[in-house]
């Protein structure tokens, strides 16, 4: 009789271990989800916006200058310094870009 009760100790410890394990790798993925989750939140703080959102922002922002900046400096002075930045910035994005494809 012992060996029987001393074997059904060992079958359910061994039941009691599988399950302990099992239980540990689901709270193992269930932090590594949690960790990823956070990770992507923490990206999405810090992360600059996406081009679609600077864009929806900056049109509107660009828009008001300009309805500010027409009247007060003319419309042709405006529109010439709207040229000048404008080449300024592209000489800039091609600077940029020829600088990062030849370091």
């Amino acid at each position: 009789m012992t060996d029987v009760a001393s074997g059904r100790r060992v079958g359910g410890l061994l039941a009691d271990h599988a399950e302990r394990k099992a239980l540990l790798a689901t709270r193992a993925e269930l932090d590594r989800t949690r960790l990823t989750f956070a990770v992507h939140e923490i990206k999405a703080i810090v992360s600059p916006a996406s081009d679609t959102d600077r864009v929806g922002s900056a049109r509107p922002l660009a828009a008001m200058l300009v309805a500010l900046l027409g009247p007060f400096a003319g419309a042709p002075r405006l529109a010439r310094w709207l040229r000048f930045a404008s080449l300024t910035l592209t000489a800039l994005r091609i600077a940029r870009n020829w600088r990062g494809r030849s370091g």
